[in-house]
C-alpha cells in the first residue's frame, strides 16, 4: 500500500476485511443451496428453519433469490471481481501472519465457476462451483 496516506490504507483495510464476511457469506449461500439442491431439500425449508433466528440474514435471501430466480446478469459484484478481490485478502492476511482457510478456499471456488463461464454474472454465480458443469438453479 505504499504511498497511500493513513486515511486510504485505513480504508482499504476495513474494505478487505469487509469483503471477506461478504465472500464468506456468499460462499456459504451457495454450497448450503447446492447441498439442498443435491438432498433433494425445498430451499424454502432451510428458510423456513432458520427464519427469525440469529441466522436468518437478508443477505442470504437476496442471493439465494438470484440464484434461484436465474437473475445472475448483470452482475452487482461480478465472480471475477469476487475471485481477484478473495486473492488480494489472502495475501493481506499473509502478508500479516493471519491463514484465511475459508478466503482461500472462496477465491478457489470463484475461479472454479468464472473457468465454467460465470465470471461476468453476480457473485452468488459461484454455486455452479459445487457442481462439473454447472447445472441450472
Amino acid at each position: 500500500m505504499g504511498g497511500e496516506d493513513g486515511a486510504t490504507a485505513a480504508a482499504t483495510r476495513l474494505k478487505l476485511v469487509a469483503n471477506s464476511w461478504v465472500l464468506a457469506t456468499t460462499t456459504a449461500a451457495g454450497e448450503s443451496l447446492a447441498l439442498a439442491k443435491a438432498l433433494g431439500v425445498a430451499p424454502e425449508g432451510f428458510f423456513d428453519l432458520i427464519a427469525g433466528g440469529p441466522l436468518d440474514m437478508g443477505y442470504l435471501h437476496a442471493k439465494a433469490g438470484l440464484i434461484l430466480d436465474g437473475r445472475l446478469s448483470p452482475a452487482q459484484f461480478a465472480v471475477t471481481t469476487a475471485a481477484k478481490d478473495a486473492r488480494l485478502i489472502v495475501r493481506a492476511g499473509e502478508q500479516h501472519g493471519v491463514r484465511l482457510d475459508v478466503a482461500t478456499a472462496s477465491a478457489e471456488r470463484f475461479e472454479r465457476a468464472a473457468g465454467q463461464g460465470h465470471g461476468d454474472e453476480d457473485m452468488a454465480a459461484a454455486y455452479y462451483a459445487s457442481f462439473d458443469g454447472g447445472p441450472t438453479a
